[in-house]
């Protein structure tokens, strides 16, 4: 952990905004998705964590629960397959009564040129980075509408803002549709006192999440990335006239999802804030 860049910013939580209330976040097994659900669960959430890795989600809440006094539930499956999402859904309410928060994170990190994908991987690309967005957003909806309160934060990625090369997929249709779903269902629900927000972070040093030994096996496909990819995007980011010139601690963009997902945020809805050290303004 000594070697971790972005250590020094870690930011500590300092609100009790979450007593009593229930939050999902989705791809929370690891890296930022771990950190924002244990940020929730220190500022006194009961939290539901869910990922299609089955083993390492069901570690993570355990551990978290440990680390934090807080209940976990850990939920696995394919949150874009027909079904999951709505048993993801009432597995929370059976378990805590309600659901008052949704963070969609779960995403796959697949950066490669449009012209180098697979017909399988174009498909997997839109089903991990849209549709179980989606899918969520509208397995939670009815439940929220019926109590008439709600917060929904999605995870875009300032990529879709700077034109970063390699996130044809990933960002331009996967997190550039997080920010126009934020603001249309966000008009969709305003009158069902239900909020929905994006937070769209820039670098993170994922591996500053917080995993006392974190496990060297990912789900991860390596070919996801082409070769040489992370290295020209460092270039890339170096060049910027204007940022802060280090990725992100994951506490530092979990401490903006929140306040968008708590009960202050109350007459904030359809609003996109970037996270990203100056990476994009405005």
């Amino acid at each position: 952990m000594t070697g971790l860049r972005t250590l020094p910013y870690a930011v500590k939580t300092e609100c009790r905004r979450y007593d009593g209330r229930v939050a999902i976040v989705t791809g929370a097994a690891q890296g930022l998705g771990r950190v924002i659900a244990r940020r929730l669960a220190e500022e006194g959430a009961k939290v539901v964590v869910a990922d299609i890795q089955e083993a390492r989600v069901k570690r993570t809440a355990r551990l978290l629960q440990e680390e934090t006094g807080q209940p976990f539930l850990a939920v696995a499956g394919d949150l874009s397959s027909e079904g999951v999402a709505d048993d993801m859904v009432a597995r929370t309410v059976g378990e805590f009564g309600r659901i008052d928060t949704l963070v969609n994170n779960a995403a796959a990190l697949i950066r490669l040129r449009l012209v180098d994908f697979t017909e399988d991987l174009l498909q997997k690309a839109v089903d991990w980075n849209v549709w179980n967005t989606l899918r969520c957003c509208k397995a939670v909806l009815p439940h929220m509408i019926e109590r008439r309160y709600g917060r929904i934060v999605n995870i875009a990625g300032e990529a879709w803002r700077t034109g970063a090369p390699f996130h044809t997929l990933l960002a331009g249709v996967g997190k550039g549709s997080m920010v126009g779903l934020t603001v249309t269902l966000a008009g969709e629900t305003i009158a069902q006192g239900i909020t929905v927000n994006c937070v769209s972070p820039g670098g993170i040093e994922t591996a500053a999440d917080g995993d006392p030994d974190p496990p060297t096996e990912s789900y991860r496909d390596p070919s996801w990335t082409g070769p040489g990819v992370l290295e020209e995007l460092a270039k890339i980011v170096g060049q910027r006239g204007i940022s802060m010139g280090r990725p992100s601690h994951p506490t530092e963009v979990a401490s903006a999802v929140a306040y968008f997902g708590a009960p202050e945020a109350s007459f904030v809805t359809g609003q996109h804030i970037g996270v990203s050290g100056g990476m994009a303004m405005i």
